[in-house]
């Protein structure tokens, strides 16, 4: 593993003090789960070079943030856009032996019974066992404390999860790149596209490594809890702030203009207080002062993503801007991601169709994999001989009468249900089939008389016409 004198031979002195203040044990072992590596696999000279691009790109922050890789505001907010059904989850696990009757209240949103939400034999259950009570309307508080003699501390857990109170928290504004390599980490179970679990290729984890190296970003979120966190059970880690939520933002180089990005979880669902609580708490941390800003109206001031890592969120109607500032436009993810393994190659985008797709295994150059354009499907495609491919299929339609036929009218047939793209024949039907000389002669062979009965009936039809 780097160690801190290696990280600082040849640096330039400024950047030393900011160098000294990031734990690399604990970074190292983000990129390890990042890269799906063994923690002894992770190249020290890729590590070395991260940390350096990031010193020398988030300087600027550095210096605002008063010497810190991080800053701390108290706030208080109402609490909202609670995720009731992971609250009772985790009461299930703490309170096992009551986790099936939680599990029936997992759909409530209000602290009142509604039996139609419980289920049909939990009800049944509740007419046997309690004589002549009346569910609707009880509070669910209520009905564990005097029917089910549940613990204190379970019910007062269940009050809490239906109350409305003022939360007391710390806002964060943060350049720490284990902050940031640690965006959707956390114990409350909500999670997004840019967390670090291997194995999933829909992820975006990328980002926070394209978020760490760039001159613009930064890490805002809010944390009232912390301690020991173990990433999906593979390292441990000591005095982690448990994320709440979380939410991204770029600062414009002249500092004039903050992009920001969605709040998670709970994604654009937060009230519009709560939304401007966040926004001016992180731009008078910005700014050091009062100032006013205003939200940007024109595509001028306008920023978006050089390099595809991450989730493409980059919307010039989500900047504020310092008021009578010049229009600026800049990018984020502007420095590419070198491999974490020590191969030399730089990391493909994973967010823009491109010639490259990640298998999810880990964000090293070997998991990504060569796609083409496919004229069929009209996009890029990772099936290298067509073999079992639907879109092939539909283009290269044939009849079930003779698969030396290609039959045009496979959309017709596809929505008569006569097309079986899997098996990728048509079966003959009189809708797609009119006018086609060979189901013409299959018919006639068929059912002769049928045939010269529907061919004198064509005839008589174009008579008339």
């Amino acid at each position: 593993m780097l160690n801190k004198k290696d990280l600082l031979e040849k640096v330039e002195d400024k950047y030393k003090p900011m160098l000294k203040l990031v734990s690399i044990p604990d970074f190292t072992k983000c990129i390890a789960q990042f890269s799906g590596l063994h923690i002894s696999d992770v190249s020290d000279e890729a590590i070395k070079e991260y940390l350096i691009a990031w010193a020398k790109n988030k300087y600027r922050f550095f210096k605002i943030l008063g010497n810190k890789l991080k800053t701390d505001t108290k706030i208080t907010y109402r609490e909202e856009n609670k995720n009731i059904k992971d609250e009772i989850q985790s009461l299930e696990r703490a309170f096992p032996a009551y986790a099936l009757w939680l599990r029936n209240f997992r759909y409530h949103k209000r602290n009142k019974i509604n039996s139609s939400l419980i289920d049909y034999d939990a009800r049944e259950m509740i007419d046997d066992i309690f004589q002549n009570i009346h569910l609707d309307g009880c509070t669910i508080t209520h009905f564990f404390k005097e029917h089910l003699k549940a613990p204190d501390k379970l019910v007062t857990a269940l009050g809490r999860i239906w109350e409305n109170s003022e939360i007391e928290a710390n806002y964060t504004l943060s350049i720490d790149p284990i902050d940031m390599m640690l965006a959707s980490e956390n114990p409350y179970h909500w999670d997004s596209c840019y967390r670090l679990e291997i194995g999933n290729n829909g992820l975006h984890g990328d980002g926070c490594l394209a978020a760490i190296l760039d001159d613009s970003s930064l890490i805002t979120y809010l944390w009232n809890q912390e301690g020991d966190f173990s990433l999906y059970h593979d390292y441990n880690f000591k005095n982690i702030r448990y994320k709440r939520m979380r939410a991204w933002i770029s600062v414009s180089p002249s500092g004039n203009a903050i992009h920001f990005n969605t709040i998670y979880p709970g994604k654009n669902s937060y009230s519009n207080d709560f939304i401007k609580l966040w926004r001016t708490t992180c731009e008078n941390l910005i700014s050091n002062k009062e100032i006013i800003w205003k939200q940007n109206e024109n595509y001028h001031t306008d920023c978006c993503r050089q390099y595809y890592y991450g989730y493409g969120e980059y919307f010039y109607d989500s900047i504020y801007i310092i008021k009578d500032s010049p229009n600026e436009r800049w990018e984020v993810f502007n420095e590419p991601i070198i491999c974490p393994c020590g191969c030399g190659n730089y990391l493909p985008q994973s967010d823009e169709d491109n010639d490259f797709a990640y298998n999810g295994d880990g964000y090293i150059y070997e998991n990504y994999y060569e796609r083409h354009w496919c004229e069929f499907a009209d996009e890029y495609c990772d099936n290298e001989d067509c073999d079992g491919c639907l879109c092939w299929n539909r283009a290269h339609a044939v009849c079930i009468l003779n698969e030396n036929e290609s039959c045009e009218n496979y959309w017709i047939a596809e929505e008569d249900n006569c097309f079986d793209p899997y098996e990728n024949n048509i079966v003959c039907c009189g809708n797609h089939c009119d006018g086609c000389p060979l189901y013409e002669l299959h018919r006639r062979n068929e059912d002769p008389e049928a045939a010269d009965k529907a061919h004198e009936e064509e005839m008589l039809k174009e008579e008339e016409e």
